[in-house]
């Protein structure tokens, strides 16, 4: 229950803070917390805190990306919103990152709940992500900001999301 109302509280702040640009953000929250609550058993953290810490990076790169480019002022308006300031942009992927790095100890330590936040970064930070950034990219018939990193962070998220849904290894 104290999870739920975690995913709640960063659904809503997502919104607050981002508005509706942001919506499928939430969506993925939502998917990513249904796919945790069915699965009683995860994979050891030594096979997931690898690449869980090299798409916190590919992450890291990718806020870098999108900020130089403008991201920020770009992508609001494709969904009729006004553009983000560079603070308020800034201060939401940073307090995300936060995020990311307590979920990589809670990783460590065998946390569940720190799967859930593995899981909710392979699929809204990657996949969803370089997936959107691919699809902006076509909608502009060429680039678009964070469109680099973010096939990037496709291929990373894809990887990840494999590790944490994929519980046995098979035998040689």
């Amino acid at each position: 229950m104290l999870t739920g109302l975690a995913v709640a509280a960063a659904s809503a702040f997502t919104l607050a803070m981002m508005g509706r640009a942001a919506g499928l953000l939430v969506v993925a929250m939502g998917v990513a917390y249904a796919v945790w609550l069915g699965r009683a058993e995860w994979p050891p953290a030594t096979r997931v805190i690898p690449v869980y810490a090299v798409a916190v990076l590919v992450q890291c790169a990718h806020l870098a990306e999108e900020y130089s480019t403008g991201f920020h002022r770009a992508f609001p308006p494709v969904f009729g919103a006004e553009p983000w300031s560079g603070s308020r942009f800034l201060v939401f992927n940073f307090v995300w990152l936060a995020v990311f790095a307590m979920a990589g100890v809670g990783l460590g330590r065998g946390k569940r709940a720190a799967y859930l936040v593995a899981l909710f970064l392979a699929v809204g930070g990657g996949i969803g992500n370089g997936l959107g950034h691919l699809a902006l990219a076509a909608r502009a018939d060429g680039y678009f900001p964070g469109a680099y990193t973010g096939a990037l962070a496709l291929l990373v998220g894809g990887i990840l999301a494999y590790r944490l849904l994929r519980t046995s290894i098979p035998v040689a």
